[in-house]
């Protein structure tokens, strides 16, 4: 083995306990001292089952059938004990929740130093460090269920980052943060790099900050390994990228599509940023037309199915989440809500569905004051779909998840198969009908909970962060999905960090900022409004971010629009 080389996978094969398919088919791999390594691929391609392999987790914790070796340091993980391995190593997983251990925030972060035997004074200066790259300072005596699903994510990312490992694993360790969260955990990333030679391996469906920082990024689908090249080379390669369930930075994917449709040629590189992509815009002879705008008021004149008016909350640790807010949602508009975590979005949404009800102000939900309804009424008319699906799955099988809340409506069994049958094809489910909801993946979990609402025909149904833990190729199957049903009336609300998501499927946006909301009005003049969405630590798409820098005048929602708006100069 190489002296520097930390990570050294030989011909892994391995499946689970029960399966009769191997989840990683043949893996090799090298991973030097200091590396960035990224991982990309559609989900289901195996990419946290290596990462518990590169821990020892694998085979150390979980049961099943390896082959092939990995080394930690020289290590046999097969040949070490976990506690041995795991010396050198961090790992952040997906889901936070399941890291924690229900202590407060500092105790959260704390914790793994305690295991090292780090002096009390040493422990807490780490501990409190790490809370402070990560943006979670104040926060040190909450609970993790007090806080929102990016605060817990920033949480975990600082227990592990306090320990200061020579390897940080980190599994999606950005799904559930805004645009600027993610940003500032890459800048945190490169900084460990910079400053302690730290090796990093990430898994990260969002390509664009990771394609900015990584030196190699390695492709996995189906258990195996695609590729392994630098960023630059990986993501020219879009229409091979796009087939496989990967998709690219919108500027690289634009200027491919330039290349290969309009016959321009990029000085030897396709970008990877906004800024790359400016400066080659520079040297081109073209104009820019701007799009044909949408009228955004066709619904304003109806009457709204769900009013705020002047609504605060309080939190019973008197966590002001909301002040002041008022706001009309009218029947068949789809809303995109965005914001910085803890903002007061999902706040705002379970008001919508009486699950909170005001401190002071009203809420009224086609015509009811929420005050005055209960839940499981107003549930037959406004369906919400959780920011995490374990909290709303309990049956046990997915079958038996659709059919619940129906059988208690009390419908006539015929009724109840056929519509829990349709949900479940509609959403991909179908052949895991008798399958435990536990053994889903994320995402399954994630759309099961969508078809649990969407079998009572609710007439607004409200997802939040629906396309967490998804790949990009579900995400827009969910998306789709919504935008059909809003295709045939039903009124969609939609919180999410996904703006690439906003830009091409929402029609109304709501943009929050410390319980209020700041900013409301059509797709493209909110995502037009930089200082606003930076107030509320967003960014706008890349292609709309390249766009608006040539013109102000001229916002951009897709690299198809993009491609419409580009007219040569002779």
């Amino acid at each position: 083995m190489d002296s520097r080389c930390v990570l050294k996978v030989e011909g892994l094969w391995w499946k689970y306990q029960g399966s009769k398919e191997w989840v990683l088919k043949d893996v090799n791999l090298e991973v030097s001292e200091g590396e960035f390594l990224g991982i990309v691929g559609p989900s289901g391609a195996g990419k946290t089952t290596l990462c518990l392999a590169l821990t020892g987790i694998i085979p150390h914790a979980v049961r099943g059938k390896i082959r092939g070796r990995v080394f930690v340091f020289g290590k046999d993980t097969s040949k070490n004990p976990l506690h041995r391995i795991m010396e050198d190593i961090g790992i952040v997983f997906q889901d936070p929740d399941i890291q924690f251990v229900t202590m407060r925030v500092i105790d959260e972060v704390v914790f793994p130093l305690e295991n090292l035997g780090l002096p009390r004074e040493a422990m807490a200066k780490r501990a409190y460090w790490a809370l402070k790259v990560v943006g979670m300072m104040g926060f040190e005596d909450k609970y993790p269920f007090e806080l929102s699903g990016g605060q817990k994510q920033r949480v975990a990312i600082a227990s592990m980052l306090a320990k200061l490992p020579k390897i940080l694993i980190l599994d999606e360790p950005t799904s559930d943060l805004d645009p600027v969260g993610k940003r500032e955990i890459f800048q945190v990333l490169q900084t460990l790099r910079e400053e302690h030679d730290m090796t990093l391996v990430v898994v990260e469906h969002n390509v664009e900050e990771l394609a900015k920082y990584a030196d190699r990024v390695l492709l996995l689908n189906q258990g195996r390994v695609l590729a392994q090249e630098d960023p630059r080379s990986l993501f020219s390669k879009c229409e091979y990228l796009i087939r496989t369930g990967v998709y690219p930075p919108q500027v690289t994917e634009f200027f491919y599509r330039l290349n290969k449709y309009r016959g321009l040629s990029v000085a030897n590189k396709l970008p990877l940023t906004p800024e790359e992509a400016y400066e080659a815009m520079s040297k081109l002879k073209v104009s820019v037309t701007p799009p044909i705008v949408e009228d955004a008021s066709k619904n304003c004149k109806s009457t709204p199915i769900i009013s705020f008016e002047n609504v605060e909350y309080v939190y019973p640790d008197g966590t002001v989440a909301l002040r002041g807010v008022d706001l009309k949602v009218f029947r068949g508009e789809f809303i995109a809500i965005i914001g910085a975590n803890g903002s007061g979005k999902t706040t705002l949404v379970k008001h919508m569905v009486g699950i909170l009800k005001p401190t002071k102000g009203r809420v009224t939900v086609l015509g009811k004051d929420t005050r005055e309804a209960s839940v499981s009424e107003l549930a037959l008319k406004v369906g919400y779909v959780y920011q995490n699906p374990d909290h709303q799955l309990f049956c046990t099988t997915v079958y038996d998840e659709c059919a619940y809340a129906l059988r208690n409506l009390g419908l006539p069994p015929q009724e109840i198969e056929e519509r829990v049958e349709k949900v479940l094809e509609r959403l991909g489910l179908k052949e895991f009908a008798g399958t435990p909801p536990y053994f889903l993946s994320k995402g399954q979990r994630q759309r099961l909970a969508v078809a649990t609402v969407l079998a009572m025909k609710p007439e607004v149904i409200i997802v939040d962060e629906p396309t967490t833990g998804q790949d990009h190729v579900q995400s827009r199957s969910i998306m789709e999905l919504l935008k059909s049903l809003n295709d045939e009336g039903k009124t969609i609300v939609v919180i999410t960090h996904d703006m690439r998501l906003v830009a091409e499927y929402a029609k109304r946006v709501l943009v929050m900022s410390k319980g209020k909301i700041i900013a409301d009005g059509s797709v493209r003049s909110v995502l037009a409004r930089l200082e606003d969405l930076d107030v509320s630590a967003l960014t706008p798409p890349q292609i709309t971010r390249l766009f608006l820098k040539i013109n102000p005048n001229v916002s951009i929602l897709s690299v198809e629009e993009a491609l419409r708006t580009v007219r040569w100069v002779a």
